[in-house]
Order: structure tokens, then C-alpha cells, then sequence
């Protein structure tokens, strides 16, 4: 290949890296378009119909088997009653064990006072309306730490397509302005990108009730914003 050659294409190479390896839009007969690029968002919303609650037991002893058997025996008592509040037992899962020592700092060593045991309970709700009862019934079987709820969409594959049809509209609307700006219009889609689509957990105030306390709690379930961002490049006429 001639010296000269080997130069310009070597300067080519340099000037596309440069300016971030922007791939050009041609036609058949290899002639650029000119195009036009928008991002756009689209938002929906959905009634969550899964709710995640955590129940802990905790128990405290001057020794640490006790502690493990007493926070057991209470976790028992809340997966029963759980289940009895409407929960499947496939939807009931042990989510942490622990048991940890507790110390007193006085005097020159810390010393071991007693031993704290957990265990937590997480349980899917898919009844909305039962979830105060769930909660009510955790509680009066003697869970002492309840979080919760987490609402989530079981199944979001609709919610998302919504999403992501009113993103790519409102891609458009961006693209027709500043076509317009131009003096020009916008024409056929020539490409599409997806940059996300969000389903949030949403978390309710944690709640925190006395072990034993036989209530039921209000509830409300409120929407969930399922969100997408696209990016559209339109051929400009």
C-alpha cells in the first residue's frame, strides 16, 4: 500500500475515534440521511397485587440455646398463624436466624451479660385486602419486629409495554419541535433504543407493634410508577 495512503487512512481512523465513533444513517445508494434523535419517557401506573412482610421473633437468655429455642418456638407459633391468616405455606419463607452475644463495658473487660436470638418470618401476601389480618395475626402470636410492607407487581410485562409505547410517543413530540425548528419534518423510525424500564418496590413505613397486640391494621396499597426511557432516531424530510 503506498506510504501515503497508509497516512490518510491512519488520520481517518483518528478522526472517528475522536469524535466518539458516530455511525452515519445512509440509504441504499449510500447517501447520509439526515436524521433526528430524541429521548423520550413514558409513564404508567399499576395496583400492586403482592405485598412482602417480615416478621422477627427475638428472645433473650444467660445462654444462648435458650435464646435460639425460645425466638423458635415464637417464629413456629407466627408461620401458624400466618397461615391461618390466608398466607400458602409456599409463600412463607426464613428469611435470617442469629444469635449474638450482649456485653456489659463496666470495670476493665467486657463481659458477657446474655445472648440475643432473632429469627425473621418473610411472607408474600397476594390477598391486598387481608394484609392488616396477617399483620395482626404475626403479631399476636408474639412477633416483636415487623417490617413492612413491600408492594410489588406479581407479573409486569403489560405495565412495561405501556411504558414503553407512551416513551416512544413522547420521542416523537420531542423530534417533531425540533424538526420544526429546522424547518423540517419528521419522518419514518430508523432505529429505537431502550435505556430502562423501572418497576419500584414500594415500602410502606416500617411498623413496629407489641408482641401479643391482637389488631388489624389499615392498609393502603396506593400505585406503583412503572417507567421507561427510550431513545428514537427519525429520518428528517
Amino acid at each position: 500500500m503506498n506510504p501515503k495512503t497508509v497516512l490518510a487512512f491512519a488520520l481517518a481512523l483518528g478522526v472517528l475515534a475522536l469524535s466518539g465513533c458516530t455511525t452515519k444513517v445512509v440509504s441504499a445508494d449510500s447517501t447520509a440521511l439526515p436524521t433526528v434523535t430524541a429521548s423520550g419517557l413514558g409513564t404508567t401506573t399499576a395496583s400492586p397485587d403482592t405485598a412482602e412482610m417480615t416478621f422477627g421473633a427475638t428472645a433473650y437468655s444467660d445462654d444462648s440455646r435458650k435464646a435460639l429455642e425460645q425466638a423458635s418456638k415464637l417464629s413456629a407459633a407466627i408461620n401458624a398463624a400466618v397461615k391461618d391468616a390466608g398466607v400458602a405455606e409456599e409463600d412463607i419463607q426464613t428469611a435470617n436466624v442469629s444469635v449474638y452475644p450482649e456485653y456489659s463495658y463496666e470495670g476493665d473487660k467486657p463481659r458477657v451479660t446474655g445472648y440475643r436470638a432473632t429469627v425473621s418470618v418473610r411472607a408474600k401476601i397476594r390477598d391486598m385486602a387481608s394484609i392488616g389480618d396477617v399483620i395482626g395475626a404475626a403479631s399476636a402470636a408474639g412477633a416483636n419486629e415487623i417490617n413492612g410492607p413491600a408492594f410489588t407487581l406479581t407479573d409486569d410485562e403489560e405495565k412495561r409495554g405501556e411504558a414503553i409505547e407512551l416513551a416512544v410517543a413522547d420521542a416523537r413530540v420531542r423530534a417533531e419541535s425540533m424538526a420544526k425548528a429546522a424547518g423540517k419534518k419528521v419522518g419514518d423510525v430508523l432505529s429505537i433504543s431502550e435505556a430502562g424500564v423501572n418497576v419500584p418496590v414500594l415500602y410502606d413505613s416500617a411498623r413496629k407493634f407489641a408482641a401479643g397486640e391482637a389488631l388489624t391494621v389499615p392498609i393502603e396499597t396506593g400505585e406503583l410508577e412503572v417507567t421507561a426511557n427510550v431513545t428514537v432516531v427519525f429520518e428528517l424530510e
